[in-house]
């Protein structure tokens, strides 16, 4: 069925270009974790555990022996798809030719849902164990509370420095490329950080470049903005559902809590197969009406609880 709401853009109207409303766009994540393509509906990941060398006491003793962990996790893709019938008569008496853009729209909501599954992956439940049938939390050890170190709060300085030390202390060499540190974060987070007094003067013109878009760098952390980040709970889970429109649901929010969270390039992979596929194309069933089809299948998975550290942030409040 043709959109009901296209007679706004007949030949009364006086622009030559459909113009695109505002939205959330995703693709914040793209390059910014491991990224890998999948054949099947699941994959898996096997991992090795540290192993320790001992002093030789007696050069003459048995060989040593010494025990190593194997992990293993599992990603699982999930397919998305959404389209859109264009009606041939609207299409005749419209100054503009919409298809381009109608593919925009599909593909920029398709983006959204990849970094869903990413935050997904990032902050949920990862699937262990040989078959993969171990569900394994974050973690409260991985979490900082809105109140850490204050009264409830935003993002602080304490919470940036508790983030990263924590990822340090676990051994993670942060001069390796692949352990680049991101810091996701909400628009109003980063309001809120130009707000809180007890950043230096040199740190509020960095705040203040990052408002701009002039810098995306703070603190050691590149920092990702995203409307899409979800709701925190009193316990400091976070609630990973969205609506149909892609908002966080905020079932079971501690007051205006957010899940932002710190992580570094290799704590997150995303596998995607196919990538994001357009056609346009006659439909014969539809009375050859033109008909609009994207489509795309994702998922991501945490490689190591120690490589995120979820930062419950209370939203419009500085400390």
């Amino acid at each position: 069925m043709a959109s009901s709401t296209i007679s706004t853009a007949f030949v009364k109207q006086y622009g030559n270009t459909l113009d695109l409303l505002a939205q959330t766009r995703g693709g914040k994540f793209t390059g910014k974790c491991l990224e890998e393509s999948i054949e099947g509906e699941e994959k898996y990941y096997d991992q090795l555990g540290a192993v320790y060398a001992a002093e030789v006491i007696d050069r003459y003793a048995d060989s040593p022996e010494n025990d190593i962990t194997h992990a293993r996790r599992r990603v699982t893709a999930t397919a998305y798809d959404v389209g859109l019938m264009l009606d041939k008569f609207d299409k005749v008496q419209m100054l503009v030719n919409p298809e381009s853009e109608y593919v925009q729209q599909q593909v920029t909501a398709l983006m959204r849902k990849k970094d869903i599954e990413f935050i997904k992956g990032a902050l949920g439940n990862a699937q262990t164990g040989k078959t993969g049938s171990t569900s394994t939390p974050l973690g409260s050890d991985q979490i900082i509370a809105h109140d850490f170190n204050s009264s409830d709060s935003s993002l602080t300085l304490a919470k940036l420095g508790e983030a990263k030390s924590r990822i340090l202390e676990a051994g993670i060499d942060l001069d390796d490329p692949l352990n680049k540190l991101y810091m996701v974060v909400t628009p109003q987070v980063i309001a809120d950080m130009l707000n809180n007094e007890k950043f230096t003067s040199s740190d509020y013109n960095s705040i203040q470049a990052l408002v701009k878009g002039d810098l995306n760098t703070f603190y050691g952390f590149e920092f990702v903005v995203s409307n899409l980040l979800p709701a925190a709970k009193s316990d400091d889970s976070a609630v990973l559902n969205w609506t149909s429109s892609d908002a966080f649901d905020s079932t079971g929010q501690q007051n205006t809590d957010r899940a932002c969270f710190a992580y570094v390039h290799s704590g997150v992979r995303q596998v995607t197969n196919p990538g994001i596929q357009t056609e346009i194309s006659q439909r014969d069933d539809k009375r050859f009406n033109y008909y609009a089809y994207s489509c795309m299948r994702t998922g991501a998975v945490r490689m190591e609880e120690k490589k995120v550290v979820q930062i419950n942030c209370k939203e419009g409040t500085a400390v």
